[in-house]
């Protein structure tokens, strides 16, 4: 199973209408790049694949489930209209998981960070630092967790948090935008999965 952890300070309320004339916001667009290269394949949505929403100034945690997902398409306003209608829901929680139509699960969570990620379950959590191991070094088990931070790196005070919990530190360069870290992962777990709807053929 490919599992990814997008981490977000904050975002910001989507409008249609500025939506329908191109305005995106910046984060939003980011965040649509991160979901855009964890599922698409060139024929398809990878089936194999969970995407978390993360957002650290809010109590609820935004779950992508890529068997499941409906209605998204590769562009920015498709995922864009997708996270407005899920963040629509969010007024729905009453201390349980609401589920979308669109195989989007939305989650109250009150805790931290790393409590956050730690109830994520995957037997391998990795993500990208300045410096780390280069991915091709990593044994990867049949489930892993790749912490996407949108705002890179971590600050030194988290990554040492990470670090505490025993997830891997993996090379990336700051000179490419996050979402390529997504896209050096897949390719990686391609080469050693292949690329079907389990993660392990």
């Amino acid at each position: 199973m490919r599992i990814f952890s997008v981490v977000l300070n904050s975002i910001s309320t989507i409008n249609k209408r500025k939506l329908d004339l191109g305005f995106v916001d910046n984060t939003i667009s980011r965040l649509g790049a991160c979901i855009r290269t964890a599922f698409f394949l060139s024929n398809g949505i990878r089936k194999d694949t969970v995407l978390y929403i993360i957002i650290k100034d809010k109590n609820y945690t935004i779950k992508l489930v890529g068997s499941e997902l409906r209605y998204l398409g590769p562009d920015i306003r498709s995922t864009s209209i997708l996270l407005m209608k899920v963040l629509g829901e969010v007024k729905e929680l009453n201390n349980k998981k609401v589920l979308s139509k669109r195989g989007a699960y939305i989650f109250e969570d009150d805790a931290d960070l790393v409590d956050r990620l730690r109830n994520i379950d995957a037997e391998q959590v990795i993500f990208p630092n300045l410096k780390g191991r280069n991915i091709e070094e990593i044994v990867t088990k049949a489930s892993i967790n790749c912490i996407v931070p949108l705002e890179y790196p971590f600050p030194d005070f988290m990554r040492n948090k990470l670090v505490e919990q025993g997830y891997m530190e993996v090379f990336f360069s700051g000179n490419s935008p996050v979402d390529n870290f997504i896209i050096m992962v897949q390719n990686w777990l391609d080469n050693l999965w292949g690329n079907g709807n389990n993660g392990t053929d």
